[in-house]
């Protein structure tokens, strides 16, 4: 391996990594688009994001894996390599742009395919599945075919390796950039566009330099020197042990990025940017340490002792972070976060980054091709990076949760540990012993131990409920005797249970669409949290029936909590609970209802900036009955741009003071009048058995003044110009810059 092959010319070389530089870039750009696409058509779901990922993977792999074989079988491919790889980039641009435009114009026609969020979910992923499949199946496949055609203008595979870092690097820009510019500033479509002529413009380059780059001529297949296959070096140089190698590398940097992800959102925030920023922060070192491995190759250094590194130092950096993770995810001083991210992320991710670039570069004795190796090599690392986010992604984090993953990979780490160990015996030096055994005392002493416990987000002698899912760590904290703190990671799903501005709000928000609904048959809440309002509903006895949807499972199994503020309404026979996205519930119901009451308060964070667009409000228009009534809760900054986009959908809008400066709006597309007056005068005390309990004592009087304060405070928003017109194109509020310095991280907290 230490043999130094004709390398590409330094400029011609710099051409080629800044071609896939942009490659990476534009593959990024499409799949953060389709990702907020899928999450409208398939909802916001853990498992609806993870089928995404599992499928654009899976193109991935399969790309690589035929253009692994064409490349062993086709001339003319061989012939002209940079001319194909520009065809396949143009392909890649102009079938990535047909599904973005389609994942945002045709909606309706997806989700009569993605299968009820009430089915089964087996069937229900198999679905989503399929319609991922179709839509990204192509472009990704087309992905995946980009390195194996570049890497026939190289001879030398140290620099294949180096390719492979500068293609991660870009992809790493391309998440940034696409957040924090493209759509933000023009939306998803026109992201894509202009991803799209990127792709153009490698075509045009690619094609314009193609006579400046023959296909490199393959030196003969090395065979082996005697004796020297049955060596431990040899052995390790086996086509057998690097393609094992690639899988393993693979399967375990998927599975770990799985908790890296959880880790950081935990560290940074809880708002878009830190999805792309986290992302980033993953694939720039893991690309960086694609590049470094190059320069490895070159030194003295055997390739059984870098992994020898890599895994004692992955497992040293984990179990220096388990010690960390109560002062990074509980932080009073900035520098333990700072170190905790460098043990847990960079430090794991870089090392990890190694294993990969360096089964890219090896050359088995008896490979022929060294393109159609690489095609080869890269195809099974995807696929088995598509297996570890299945594996943890679906399964293990929901068994033993983020710490037990990482425990989980470090047992692997160790099996690697000792297989090197057991062939390798006679050659280790003494650092290779005592790294060795630093590593298996951290597993046994820190990392086993710690195993099974849950993140520490929250003091556990403060915590009523501790528990961790594929949603993430939920948590329910006494503030005192009477109020409790309800947490999915570190975001306040609601706010104090037990306030009395909360039970305000959140009955507030049945009784004032009761109130205006001509018919109160059929009722939907959106986000039922606490369960107040559906339990506000059903205090009614005139509603027949209630469809209580909510996202977060954790709260409905620890329902119990919250009574009897939400007057047990899990266990009322009039109320339906369905675990899954509100939207996309909606979207796929057949019902109509008389009230829709949408109870999902903060319009800033991923999924529920989705129940404040444009064509949400014309999905729930759609799905109520005539002179059917919406509710929902605005507030913040951009309170009047929030009621403008109500407005634009639904002409007649009334309204009550809620928390600060927010407003609970009811909207109906026909005039808005009290048709259940007579019911609150007549049937419930004068509105004083219903409003009584949320500390209106005078009844329907006093909600007719709230009623009264509202209208001052909606004539003062419609004569505001709003700011943005919030679409699912143009997710303004998703995306929304927050004052403060850290708007761009957290939003309710």
């Amino acid at each position: 391996m230490n043999d130094s092959p004709a390398t590409l010319s330094r400029s011609r070389f710099r051409f080629l990594c800044a071609l896939l530089f942009c490659t990476g870039m534009t593959s990024l750009t499409f799949q953060i688009i389709w990702l907020r696409g899928f999450s409208i058509i398939l909802g916001s779901t853990i498992y609806s994001m993870a089928c995404v990922i599992t499928v654009f993977m899976l193109g991935l792999g399969l790309g690589s894996l035929a253009m692994s074989r064409l490349l062993k079988n086709g001339r003319r491919l061989a012939e002209r390599p940079l001319a194909a790889y520009g065809m396949v980039e143009l392909l890649v641009g102009l079938s990535s742009l047909i599904v973005t435009w389609t994942l945002f114009t045709h909606q309706d026609f997806y989700l009569s395919l993605s299968g009820s969020p009430t089915a089964p979910l087996v069937p229900r992923l198999a679905a989503q599945f399929t319609v991922c499949l179709a839509l990204i199946g192509i472009p990704t496949a087309l992905m995946g075919m980009t390195l194996p055609l570049l890497s026939q203008l190289v001879v030398d595979r140290r620099q294949v390796s180096a390719l492979y870092g500068v293609n991660t690097i870009g992809a790493a820009t391309g998440s940034i950039l696409s957040s924090f510019v493209l759509i933000y500033y023009v939306g998803c479509i026109r992201a894509g566009a202009i991803a799209t002529v990127v792709n153009a413009l490698i075509f045009t380059a690619a094609l314009l330099s193609n006579r400046f780059f023959p296909p490199a001529s393959e030196p003969a297949a090395e065979e082996p020197a005697q004796g020297a296959s049955g060596t431990p070096e040899g052995r390790m140089l086996s086509r057998p042990l690097m393609l094992a190698l690639a899988v393993f590398s693979g399967f375990v940097a998927l599975s770990c990025e799985i908790t890296w992800t959880r880790f950081l959102s935990l560290c940074f925030g809880n708002r878009i940017y830190v999805t792309s920023i986290t992302l980033a922060i993953i694939l720039l070192f893991m690309g960086q340490a694609a590049r470094m491995s190059s320069a490895m190759l070159r030194g003295p250094t055997p390739l059984w002792r870098i992994l020898l590194y890599a895994c004692s130092l992955t497992l040293i950096s984990f179990a220096g972070a388990f010690l960390l993770e109560r002062s990074a995810f509980q932080p009073k001083q900035p520098e333990w976060v700072v170190l905790f991210i460098l043990l847990m992320v960079v430090f794991p991710a870089t090392a990890l980054g190694l294993i990969f670039p360096l089964t890219l570069a090896a050359r088995p004795a008896g490979v022929t091709n060294g393109a159609s190796w690489v095609g080869l090599v890269y195809g099974m690392n995807t696929l088995a990076s598509l297996l570890g986010s299945l594996a943890s992604g679906y399964v293990l984090i929901n068994l033993i949760g983020s710490n037990g993953l990482i425990a989980f990979n470090s047992v692997l780490l160790l099996m690697a540990l000792a297989g090197l160990a057991y062939a390798f015996r006679p050659q280790f030096k003494l650092t290779d012993h005592a790294l060795g055994g630093v590593a298996v005392l951290g597993f046994l002493a820190i990392i086993g131990p710690r195993s099974l416990q849950v993140p520490p987000v929250v003091d556990a002698e403060k915590a009523v409920v501790r528990s961790e899912d594929a949603h993430g760590i939920f948590s329910v904290v006494r503030v005192d005797e009477t109020k409790l703190r309800v947490l999915n990671n570190r975001t306040d799903l609601v706010y104090l249970y037990g306030d009395p501005s909360t039970q305000y709000v959140q009955e507030s928000q049945a009784f004032l669409p009761i109130l205006y609904a001509p018919k109160l048959e059929k009722v939907l809440v959106i986000g039922s949290g606490y369960g107040i309002t559906a339990g506000a509903f059903s205090r009614v006895s005139e509603v027949s029936s209630i469809d209580a949807v909510e996202i977060v499972p954790a709260l409905i199994e620890n329902a119990k909590l919250f009574s009897p503020g939400n007057h047990d309404y899990f266990s009322n026979p009039r109320v339906q609970i369905h675990v899954t996205d509100g939207r996309h519930f909606l979207a796929t119901t057949t019902e109509r209802y008389d009230i829709i009451s949408i109870n999902v308060s903060d319009p800033y964070l991923p999924g529920s900036s989705s129940l404040f667009s444009h064509e949400f409000y014309e999905l729930a228009r759609s799905r109520l009955k005539p002179g059917g009534v919406l509710a929902q809760h605005i507030f913040g900054p951009d309170i009047a741009s929030l009621y403008h986009g109500i407005h634009e959908v639904f002409p007649h809008v009334k309204g009550i003071p809620a928390y600060g400066n927010g407003l609970t709006i009811i909207a109906s597309a026909e005039p808005l009048q009290p048709h259940q007056r007579e019911l609150f005068m007549q049937h419930y005390d004068e509105g004083r058995a219903l409003l009584g309990t949320i500390g209106i004592k005078d009844g329907l009087a006093g909600f007719e003044r709230l009623v009264l304060l509202g209208d001052e405070t909606l004539k003062d928003l419609s004569s505001r110009t709003p700011a943005f017109r919030n679409s699912d194109d143009m997710p303004s509020l998703e995306f929304r810059r927050l004052p403060g310095q850290l708007g761009l991280f957290y939003s309710n907290n």
